[in-house]
């Protein structure tokens, strides 16, 4: 997905246009949360699009067939496959390592969180006592959350960053975090209720939407979109345990 700035939603055909930013380089505007214009992705259509990027004369003209968001795969050649419905986000690279990291690096570049925060919230993650099936309290978040790994990034999104960053984060920046730490604690249970998925998707909606007001479009990456979309992969693929890459990472590490 997004291997193109224009109509790169592996799932909708929302345009992304390309925004200047400082120093006059470019980049893709992914911003813009108004799910009703967002028009799904045909499979039929997808995979038809695909095939005249396969067939192609020039290597021209597959560029030009594929800036439409359709890339061929052998995968096309299974009747019964959906280009569309039959790939998942994966939650892992999206939530955690994706927009948990991003809005982090966004507070302590801008200031938001300072290295004197930092430390006070270093100083209060250990004070905590949690069962040994949680893994270590991450000790690197006074020099900036260096080096965590996906799974520190999964606990402190949904078990810690609600206490701790109470006391630093401005009230107006906690409102916002909120949202996305009380919603990726709900679709990361592994027992999920049309409810819970319905309640998480309102809420990533509107973080998403807060997050764009709150520091610009500029602040918006690729995951923030695709994260509007998780909610119909986990109706059609189950709870995220059963398709994220936790799983599957540590078993290539075995």
């Amino acid at each position: 997905m997004f291997h193109f700035q224009i109509l790169g939603c592996s799932k909708c055909s929302k345009e992304f246009p390309r925004q200047t930013i400082d120093g006059g380089k470019t980049k893709g505007d992914f911003s813009g949360f108004n799910r009703n214009s967002w028009i799904a992705r045909d499979p039929t259509a997808h995979k038809r699009i695909a095939e005249l990027a396969r067939t192609a004369k020039t290597q021209t003209e597959q560029k030009q067939t594929e800036s439409t968001g359709a890339r061929w795969t052998d995968l096309f050649r299974l009747e019964y496959f959906n280009p569309i419905s039959g790939h998942a986000i994966d939650p892992m690279h999206c939530m955690f390592l994706g927009i948990a990291k991003h809005m982090m690096k966004l507070y302590t570049k801008t200031g938001i969180i300072d290295r004197h925060g930092l430390a006070k919230v270093q100083q209060h993650m250990d004070s905590f006592r949690v069962p040994s099936s949680i893994g270590r309290i991450p000790q690197k978040i006074a020099s900036g959350f260096s080096s965590f790994t996906a799974d520190q990034w999964k606990n402190w999104t949904m078990i810690f960053s609600s206490v701790v960053l109470k006391p630093v984060l401005p009230d107006k920046h906690y409102k916002v975090w909120l949202k996305f730490a009380h919603a990726t604690s709900l679709l990361a249970r592994k027992v999920l209720s049309q409810a819970d998925i319905e309640l998480a998707d309102q809420l990533l909606v509107r973080f998403c939407g807060d997050v764009e007001q709150t520091y610009g479009t500029a602040a918006i990456t690729p995951n923030f979109h695709m994260i509007c979309h998780l909610a119909d992969v986990i109706k059609e693929q189950g709870p995220v345990y059963s398709f994220w890459c936790f799983s599957f990472e540590r078993y290539v590490k075995l």
